[in-house]
């Protein structure tokens, strides 16, 4: 099956979908890609489906180190080799002349057949969620993955003395050249590789919703309950019940979280349900909850609280809004709009000037 990833299609598969859909019934498998950053990383392995297949499966993964794969790229797979002992990560070392190493693709082996993921984005936020990409998904018989596979072990034969380990001299090396490429935000003091993936243009989707009041006693998620046209036009869950989303935190600081995904579930009243973690404030009144799309799926988003900055502000411009069944506001509008209105809060520090 071919597809089209582009971020302004609101439905679109995404790479990244799909390299987890194929390794979710997986015996094993391997992949290599030319650049791999440490968001592309946490995007492919910090989510059940990846966890459950190394549970029972091994993949191995040769990243390229001609450009942007980098310090924090060997870091965090490091950390998810320690985490998972049927994960094995190699990088690409060569010096040809004249030449990029620039494979992306993966394959993985069923009980019977396999798949082959192929296509033009790379192992990085972008390659996966944000860039306009175009990529395959092959179903294969069992003697089209034997072949695959085949192929695969000779070419690893072929390329022995490029291929090494993560902690080679070498390896570090190169990677701490690529490093230059990484600018530190001045805004939120935050060190990545791809901070454009997380930048907001004027047009940016913002919902807004207004959250009821915990006791500070409770401790369980907080379940946002949304209609149905909500969730297919703004998260983009299609009707699909139990769809993952991506989400990173903005905190009252401005500072950016871990990259998470979460489940949106399709309840038995044809409604969308979102459980977000719990959250405690003695100040009376209820919170809001603000998500910024950035493209199919995946968000930034913060919770405003009573006593934070920018909650009177918010309170204000929403006051006159209408009111769903239970009483609360739930508001669409886009960050430039919201800007213009409201310049306080810390998710805007993402907004593209």
């Amino acid at each position: 099956m071919f597809y089209i990833q582009d971020p302004r299609c609101e439905n679109g598969q995404l790479l990244n979908e799909a390299l987890l859909e194929a390794c979710e019934n997986a015996l094993y498998g391997a992949g290599t890609y030319a650049f791999v950053s440490a968001d592309g990383i946490d995007l492919l392995m910090n989510n059940h489906t990846f966890e459950n297949f190394m549970k029972r499966g091994l993949y191995h993964l040769i990243i390229g180190m001609d450009d942007i794969t980098n310090i924090r790229t060997l870091a965090a797979l490091q950390r998810y080799c320690g985490q998972f002992p049927n994960l094995r990560a190699d990088a690409f070392i060569h010096h040809t002349t004249g030449s990029t190493f620039h494979p992306k693709y993966s394959w993985f082996k069923y009980e019977k057949g396999g798949a082959l993921v192929l296509g033009s984005g790379n192992l990085t936020a972008k390659g996966l969620r944000r860039n306009t990409e175009a990529f395959v998904v092959q179903k294969l018989n069992e003697e089209e993955i034997l072949s695959v596979e085949k192929k695969w072990y000779d070419w690893i034969n072929c390329s022995k003395g490029c291929i090494k380990a993560l902690q080679d001299p070498e390896v570090i090396l190169k990677a701490g050249e690529n490093m230059k490429e990484i600018a530190q935000d001045t805004k939120t003091g935050i060190w990545t590789d791809e901070q454009a993936v997380w930048r907001l243009d004027p047009d940016s989707e913002i919902f807004i919703w207004e959250m009821e009041s915990q006791s500070y006693e409770n401790t369980n998620p907080y379940k946002m309950k949304i209609d149905i046209l909500t969730g297919n036009t703004f998260f983009g869950t299609e009707y699909c019940p139990d769809r993952k989303i991506i989400i990173r935190r903005v905190s009252s600081q401005g500072l950016i979280d871990n990259i998470e995904s979460m489940n949106i579930h399709f309840t038995s009243d044809k409604i969308y349900q979102v459980e977000l973690p719990f959250y405690q404030t003695e100040a009376k009144g209820n919170a809001f909850v603000i998500f910024a799309r950035i493209c199919a799926r995946t968000f930034l988003y913060t919770l405003i609280q009573p006593e934070e900055r920018g909650y009177r502000q918010l309170q204000k411009q929403l006051r006159n809004q209408q009111r769903n069944a239970e009483g609360l506001i739930a508001y669409r509008t886009n960050a430039g709009e919201l800007k213009e209105k409201i310049n306080s809060l810390a998710i805007l520090q993402y907004l593209k000037k």
